[in-house]
C-alpha cells in the first residue's frame, strides 16, 4: 500500500472512540483540516480539484456577476445617456443601464458587447468601452448576491441610429444629461434618483466623474464625436462634460494637441470650411 493510500485511509477511518460531544466535534474538525491539508499539499492537482468541487467549494456562497454600461453619446450639443425602461421585475418600468449576467463562457468585456446588442440592437467594439468600477455592495440587487462590473461606453451618433428595444427592455431611451445642474431629463420629465433601478444612479455619477477626471490625459469621450470632428464640436462636447472649464475655441488645439490628428477639411455650401480631426486612441 502506498503512503498516499495509507494517508487517505487514515483520514477517512480515524476512530473517534468514546468521547463527549465537544470532543467528537473537535475531532471531526481536526479530520477535516487534515483532509484539507492533504489535498492542498500532498495530492496531485487533479485530485485536489476533484475534492475541492465536492467538498470545499459548496461551503462558499457564490455570487452572480453582471455588467452595467453607462453608454454616452453627444447629439445636438447635448450629452445623452442610453438607458432602457425595464420590462420586468425587479424595478419594473424604472430606468436602468443596459447590462446583464456574465456567462461562464465569456469575459466581462465580451458580455458588455453582447448585452448592448441584445438590449438595444447597437453593435459596439472593445475600443469603445472603458472599465469603470466593480460594485459589491451587499443587498444592491434584491434578487440575490450580485456583483456588477461597471463600464463606460462611448457611442457616436451614427451608432445610436441602430437602437431598438430588445430582450429585457420595454423601451430604449436617450435621456439628457445636464452636468452643470446634475440633472437628468426624459424629454421634459425631470428624473430623480428614485426613478433609476438598482444603484445605477450612483454608477452614472461615477461615470461622469471619470470622464471629467480623464479630460487632461485620456479624453476617451472624444469617441462620441465619431471618426471626424471639428474644433467647434470638441469645444461643445467638452463644455457639456466640464461646464465650468475655462476653454475657448482658440485654445482647443493647444489643449488637446496630444490626443487628436488632423485628417481633412469639412466643406459645406454657404459655410466656412473647417479642418477636421480624429482621436488618437
Amino acid at each position: 500500500m502506498t503512503d498516499k493510500t495509507t494517508q487517505q485511509k487514515k483520514i477517512m477511518y480515524t476512530p473517534l472512540y468514546d468521547s463527549t460531544t465537544e470532543e467528537i466535534i473537535a475531532q471531526i474538525e481536526a479530520l477535516k483540516q487534515e483532509e484539507k491539508t492533504y489535498y492542498e499539499q500532498v495530492a496531485t492537482e487533479e485530485e485536489f480539484l476533484e475534492w475541492y468541487k465536492k467538498q470545499d467549494l459548496p461551503t462558499y456562497e457564490q455570487p452572480s456577476v453582471t455588467t452595467d454600461m453607462t453608454a454616452f453619446t453627444f447629439i445636438d450639443n447635448e450629452l445623452k445617456l442610453l438607458m432602457i425602461q425595464r420590462r420586468a421585475h425587479p424595478y419594473r418600468l424604472k430606468y436602468a443601464l443596459p447590462g446583464g449576467f456574465v456567462g461562464s463562457h465569456e469575459s466581462a468585456e465580451q458580455a458588455v458587447l453582447r448585452e448592448v446588442k441584445e438590449e438595444t440592437n447597437i453593435t459596439i467594439n472593445l475600443e469603445q468601452i472603458e472599465q469603470l468600477k466593480t460594485v459589491s455592495t451587499p443587498g444592491r440587487d434584491p434578487r440575490t448576491w450580485i456583483i456588477t462590473i461597471g463600464y463606460i461606453v462611448y457611442l457616436p451618433y451614427e451608432q445610436v441610429l441602430e437602437m431598438q428595444a430588445q430582450d429585457d427592455a420595454l423601451e430604449v431611451k436617450l435621456i439628457t444629461v445636464n452636468v452643470k445642474d446634475n440633472a437628468f431629463y426624459d424629454g421634459d420629465k425631470l428624473l430623480v434618483k428614485e426613478d433609476f433601478a438598482f444603484d445605477h444612479y450612483d454608477l452614472i455619477q461615477e461615470a461622469i466623474s471619470r470622464m471629467q477626471g480623464h479630460d487632461s490625459w485620456k479624453p476617451n469621450f472624444f469617441q462620441m464625436l465619431g471618426y471626424e470632428f471639428t474644433v467647434t464640436e470638441i469645444l461643445n462636447l467638452v463644455k457639456a462634460i466640464l461646464p465650468d472649464k475655462n476653454l475657448i475655441r482658440q485654445n482647443v488645439l493647444r489643449e488637446y494637441k496630444n490626443f487628436i490628428i488632423e485628417v481633412g477639411v469639412r466643406r459645406k455650401e454657404g459655410v466656412k470650411s473647417q479642418k477636421t480631426y480624429k482621436y488618437k486612441k
